[in-house]
């Protein structure tokens, strides 16, 4: 517990990280506010969008960090398991992403008057899924420029080639994590929906990771 506790200081205490939760913060209260919807749903979905969207850049740099800043060689000596660290750092990423959900879902519910448990449920499991995913885009490269591009550049890439592509239709609709979570904006998500957020959750959350974390702890420090 207090590894994971260091690791969440270290990733929310820098100015850009402090500048950057104050801008998710502003822009979640005006979201729903701009949208002019009333309905939880619609509320919820407009005050969510700043965490799902710019979030995920603190667990990139959760992890990028330690390389970009050279302070892995003191992380590692203080604690040699590096699985051990990933894992508190990606416990920390979690704790981060559940906070800014639960304050999403807060703004939503004051704007709407009311909450819907389900849709802010699934909301709050799409804000813990893209923080997993840039944290993987973060251990696979080990950089920060070249993480926060890749996390941003590749699924859009990805997103636009599978809607302009004919023969890759079929797979981007479940592969493609920006479609296949548009179902979990509202209630009444079926069991194909969940499926194929669940197929692409694990192409670009739990392949990443995985990857990443043997990286990670084979990776050469300098």
């Amino acid at each position: 517990m207090n590894l994971i506790l260091v690791e969440l200081r270290k990733t929310v205490d820098t100015r850009a990280a402090r500048w950057l939760l104050a801008v998710v913060a502003a822009l979640t209260v005006a979201a729903p506010l701009l949208q002019g919807g009333r309905a939880f749903p619609a509320a919820a979905a407009a005050a969510q969008l700043p965490v799902s969207i710019l979030l995920p850049v603190l667990a990139v740099l959760a992890v990028t960090a330690e390389w970009s800043q050279r302070t892995a060689l003191t992380t590692f000596a203080l604690v040699p398991d590096r699985r051990r660290v990933m894992l508190a750092k990606l416990a920390a990423v979690t704790v981060l992403g559940l906070a800014a959900a639960g304050f999403a879902l807060g703004v939503a519910a004051v704007v709407a008057g009311g909450v819907d448990v389900a849709v802010a449920g699934q909301l709050a499991l799409v804000d813990v899924t893209t923080m997993w995913c840039g944290f993987g885009f973060g251990l696979l490269l080990l950089g920060s420029a070249g993480a926060v591009a890749a996390y941003y550049v590749v699924p859009i890439g990805w997103a636009a080639a599978g809607r302009l592509v004919p023969a890759l239709e079929p797979a981007a609709r479940w592969l493609d994590l920006s479609r296949t979570r548009g179902p979990l904006d509202a209630a009444g998500v079926t069991a194909d929906e969940w499926a194929r957020f669940a197929a692409s959750a694990a192409l670009w959350v739990a392949l990443p990771i995985l990857l990443g974390l043997v990286r990670a702890t084979r990776a050469e420090i300098r």
